[in-house]
């Protein structure tokens, strides 16, 4: 693959990842922009090939830590498996 092709399908993916993060309504009026630290984190585990598990710790402790959220705010199980649902079928 030549590397423009690459660099457009990440863009493309990161986009992808970002706009079903912000339709998960996880934190309602929060900026767009504010979400692309946690989709650049989950987008390089997923090209990793992380599986669920390790995508749940990673939504857990970003929601947690750098968003502010209590774990009883959102599923991480839901959001990992939406993720990967979205990431196998894309």
């Amino acid at each position: 693959m030549h590397i423009n092709d690459w660099i457009n399908d990440r863009n493309g993916n990161f986009a992808q990842l970002k706009k079903l993060i912000i339709s998960m309504n996880l934190m309602p009026g929060l900026s767009k922009n504010s979400f692309n630290h946690l989709t650049e984190k989950l987008l390089q585990q997923l090209e990793k090939g992380a599986d669920q598990e390790k995508l749940e710790t990673i939504i857990e402790t970003e929601l947690g830590v750098t968003y502010g959220l209590y774990r009883s705010e959102f599923s991480a199980e839901d959001v990992a498996r939406d993720i990967l649902k979205w990431w196998e079928n894309g």
